[in-house]
């Protein structure tokens, strides 16, 4: 309770409690006050959740809790990381996943951040941010910039720029997805069906080496491939040199 003077004691002052949170959380947690309406906000970006921290706030004493406001605010890879998550949470059979800044928050409602990336996880997410920052000449992004860029133009067009690290499947749906039809590899990464890829090789005359090597990669898992198909696309191979 606050003392006489309207001073609060330290079990309910809003930023002793900001302090306490800092310690037991790892995060910086910033006390902000609004003169208009006289309300305390817990602000901090990533870290724990706002379950969390509002539970560690009513450990403090029963009246620590009593009208403070919470909000975590995303970075911008915390973002970004949902964005690419939630772009590929689709097997491609269905609807887009909802991508936008409302859906990100959700989905990181109950989580913990920042959240362990994967190799190609880190390497889309860099590449987001990065033509993000370029096509607005800043070096921020807003968390709807981010998620614009994924619904526009896609995830495709980030994970083509490094070719190398495309799976064979991949690499092939990249060359024929719009042919077939196929816009879940677009803004998804879902790739096309692998013995759909190797008929499409198969007969795809200007295919290069590349290409008939990674299908004859995809033909190994696919016991089902005529052997005159194997023949040929080896013998195109042999051809390439």
């Amino acid at each position: 309770m606050p003392d006489r003077d309207g001073t609060p004691t330290p079990v309910s002052d809003p930023r002793v409690l900001a302090a306490l949170v800092a310690r037991e959380s790892d995060a910086e947690v910033e006390a902000v006050h609004d003169p208009d309406t006289g309300r305390w906000t817990l602000e901090w970006t990533d870290g724990e959740t706002v379950e969390g921290v509002e539970r560690a706030v009513r450990a403090a004493g029963p009246e620590a809790a009593r009208g403070l406001r919470y909000r975590r605010r995303l970075s911008e890879s915390a973002v970004a990381l949902g964005a690419v998550r939630l772009a590929t949470s689709t097997d491609g059979s269905g609807p887009r996943p909802r991508v936008d800044t409302t859906a990100v928050e959700a989905f990181w409602r109950d989580v913990r951040l920042p959240s362990p990336l994967t190799e190609r996880e880190a390497l889309l997410v860099h590449g987001l941010l990065y033509q993000v920052h370029d096509d607005h000449r800043r070096n921020e992004a807003e968390p709807e910039q981010i998620c614009h860029l994924v619904r526009q133009a896609g995830l495709a067009t980030v994970l083509l720029r490094r070719p190398e690290a495309l799976t064979p499947a991949e690499l092939l749906t990249a060359r024929h997805a719009r042919a077939h039809g196929h816009p879940a590899w677009r803004y998804c990464l879902v790739p096309m069906d692998e013995a759909r890829l190797v008929r499409a090789v198969d007969e795809d005359r200007t295919a290069t080496a590349d290409h008939l090597r990674a299908a004859l990669t995809l033909t190994a898992g696919l016991p089902d491939t005529p052997e005159a198909v194997t023949s040929r696309l080896r013998a195109r191979l042999r051809r390439c040199g």
